[in-house]
């Protein structure tokens, strides 16, 4: 052992030496006290005995090493955010002033009034159109009176003649609180004459005893919210009332309410549309029928998607009928292309009013009042390219009540009465229209249908095929207008059992115009129809007009 080792080893002995002996002078110094104490007691007499001495002894020490380490903590990226309390300070300075600059603006074109469109033509045909127009003040308020005619006689062909004579007068009023009131109040006067009847026969008629005069006087009235609304709520409530009558002692009523609001999201429209439509028809009996709609939709997507989605219920003479009112609108090529499908369809009531001008010869009395109820599942394209807007659809439309037509011999001159059956129609349309040139306009349009009746053989009077070509063009600094226009019409079906033994033929009719204003406000007018002579027989032995002229005078201020 090392002399180090040895000098520590006894100086510890040294210190446990002198511990040992502080703890044993301790214990004398407690025992002597103790006793002390218990002497100045007043302890019973017992004998005490000691068993033993009192022996203290101290354990061994141990001494604790203690290695302090130093606490070190991971220091990580932290994030901290910080506010910054923006103060606004008033700065008082004058507004710019923005001073316009001037533009070259185009001269609008003369507005008129007032128009008379008068001439007289061949076969002998009287025509008259004419109108004014007033506006009030700013507001967009006006008023408009204007009074038609036109009739014809063929000399050619026993009481082939027609006549038709209306006047309308219609306002709108624009008020200073938002809202606007329309109204209108209108009368027609048609002649038309049965003359369908075996013209190589030598019994011949009177005009008054083939005449049929339908007289029908018509009242109307909308209130509206004129101007746009801050709450974006549009709103409408209109009347409609007509009364119709002719020397046959048929008379019909008719009053259709129409109600509906429309709430603006954005550009997504949220309607609800109410309407009843109430037909009283009297002859040698009298029927009613009556219709009430709901039709709720909304409207909403982007530029790209529109979407339409809604019902139509309906109910006539308690019956109810659920369509739907869908449809979608996808533009894949901005306005140039867009492809649209989607499914709606209603009830379509066939009054007399309504069948009796599709069909002028028809009989006086209606057996049956009906609805007709169609659904249609459609889809197309459409869009505008190089200033020419089109559009192409087909579809599918099961219809339950088309009105169809059959000859009816009771008379000596032939009528028609209304044949109603169950019909699916697959149906193609199309149409253009627009500025092809310089001053240079083109229209045109055809429907092609294919029906599928349940019960008849044909789908009597109903064409397939219909279409028409326009076009126009002006010159000479808008004062000549030229246009030709080609209508086309596909034979309709006759029944097989008809007395004269009539073949249907197909209508080709070419026509050609001209309107030229020599002055400012007086010109000319001719106009030459179906060049081809076509007698059309649209209706079974009631042949069309051949070639006929009407050409005039036209002023305008």
């Amino acid at each position: 052992m090392s002399n180090p080792q040895l000098l520590r080893l006894m100086k510890k002995t040294t210190r446990e030496k002198a511990s040992m002996l502080r703890m044993l002078l301790y214990a004398v110094i407690l025992l002597l006290w103790g006793n002390t104490y218990l002497e100045a007691q007043d302890l019973p007499s017992e004998k005490v005995e000691v068993v033993s001495n009192f022996e203290a002894r101290l354990a061994d020490a141990n001494k604790i090493k203690l290695e302090p380490q130093a606490n070190i903590q991971e220091v990580k990226d932290q994030q901290f955010s910080y506010e910054v309390i923006e103060k606004v300070l008033p700065i008082n300075y004058l507004p710019p002033t923005i001073k316009s600059i001037a533009v070259r603006t185009e001269e609008l074109p003369q507005a008129y009034n007032g128009f008379v469109k008068a001439g007289f033509g061949y076969p002998l045909s009287p025509y008259l159109d004419a109108g004014y127009r007033m506006e009030g003040n700013d507001n967009g308020s006006n008023f408009l009176a204007r009074l038609t005619h036109h009739s014809a006689n063929d000399n050619n062909v026993e009481n082939q003649r027609f006549s038709e004579t209306a006047a309308l007068l219609k306002g709108t009023y624009m008020s200073d609180y938002g809202f606007a009131v329309d109204g209108k109040l209108g009368a027609s006067l048609d002649r038309n004459y049965f003359y369908g009847y075996d013209r190589s026969d030598t019994i011949s008629y009177e005009k008054e005893d083939v005449q049929n005069r339908i007289n029908v006087f018509e009242l109307g009235a909308k209130i509206y919210n004129g101007t746009e609304s801050r709450s974006k709520l549009n709103y409408w409530a209109g009347v409609n009332a007509y009364a119709l009558a002719n020397n046959f002692a048929t008379r019909e009523t008719g009053l259709n309410l129409d109600l509906g609001l429309t709430k603006w999201f954005g550009d997504n429209p949220l309607t609800i549309a109410l309407g009843t439509d109430l037909t009283r028809l009297k002859d040698t009996t009298i029927q009613k029928l009556n219709n009430f709609f709901a039709n709720p939709s909304f409207s909403f997507g982007t530029q790209s998607v529109r979407i339409k989605f809604g019902a139509r219920l309906e109910t006539s003479n308690e019956e109810y009928f659920f369509y739907p009112d869908v449809e979608v609108l996808l533009n894949v090529v901005g306005n140039n292309l867009s492809i649209f499908f989607g499914a709606d369809g209603e009830l379509r009531k066939n009054t007399f009013r309504m069948l009796s001008d599709y069909n002028p010869f028809l009989v006086s009395e209606l057996s049956d009042l009906r609805n007709s109820s169609y659904y249609d599942f459609y889809a197309g394209v459409k869009g505008i390219v190089s200033g020419l807007e089109y559009s192409l659809q087909g579809g599918y439309k099961p219809t339950n009540d088309l009105a169809l037509y059959q000859v009816n011999l009771e008379k000596p001159w032939m009528r028609f009465d209304v044949l109603y059956d169950t019909t699916n129609i697959i149906y193609f349309k199309g149409s253009i229209k627009g500025n092809i040139a310089s001053n240079f306009d083109l229209s045109a349009s055809a429907v092609y249908n294919i029906y599928d009746t349940k019960n008849a053989a044909e789908a009597w009077y109903l064409p397939q095929l219909q279409a028409n070509v326009g076009v126009a063009y002006l010159a000479f600094d808008q004062k000549l207008r030229l246009k030709a226009d080609v209508f086309v019409n596909d034979p309709v079906p006759f029944e097989d059992d008809l007395p004269f033994g009539e073949e249907p033929n197909l209508l080709l009719d070419v026509s050609l115009g001209a309107d030229f204003f020599f002055t400012e406000n007086v010109g000319l007018f001719l106009h030459l129809n179906n060049l081809a002579a076509n007698n059309y027989r649209r209706w079974y032995n009631y042949p069309t007009y051949g070639l006929n002229v009407l050409g005039g005078i036209t002023a305008r201020f």
